[in-house]
């Protein structure tokens, strides 16, 4: 079983969504899956009026697509921990109560780095 971090720094939905397909696909091989969610990204994961772009041709055309739904999907495995930036969150005035129940926790860049070390570390911007 290998160990996957996936450093998620845009709101633009097309890449929120593309990190939820890839934590399907890898958590259904049997890989462990660390989402960290920063910047812009950690907008994307509030309980109301979550903040998702829609400016580029993937976005538009995937407006309509549950975007949660692959994250839940994944987090059903139990092999997906989802985090919001702590730096993030605090420029944005977030809480964990303000994030949906994707989010597993807010942490620093060191937490998600140790949980993920020595596995395959994706970046989407």
């Amino acid at each position: 079983m290998a160990k996957v971090g996936i450093v998620l720094g845009s709101n633009e939905l097309s890449k929120v969504l593309f990190a939820g397909m890839w934590s399907v696909i890898s958590t259904s091989m049997g890989d462990e899956v660390v989402i960290f969610a920063t910047m812009d990204a950690v907008k994307a994961f509030t309980k109301e009026n979550a903040d998702m772009k829609v400016t580029d041709e993937t976005s538009k055309k995937a407006a309509n697509e549950d975007v949660m739904g692959f994250y839940k999907k994944a987090k059903k495995s139990g092999r997906l921990k989802v985090y919001a930036c702590s730096y993030a969150s605090k420029l944005f005035g977030l809480e964990k109560d303000n994030y949906n129940d994707v989010i597993d926790d807010i942490v620093g860049i060191t937490s998600f780095q140790m949980e993920v070390e020595g596995g395959q570390i994706i970046s989407i911007w």
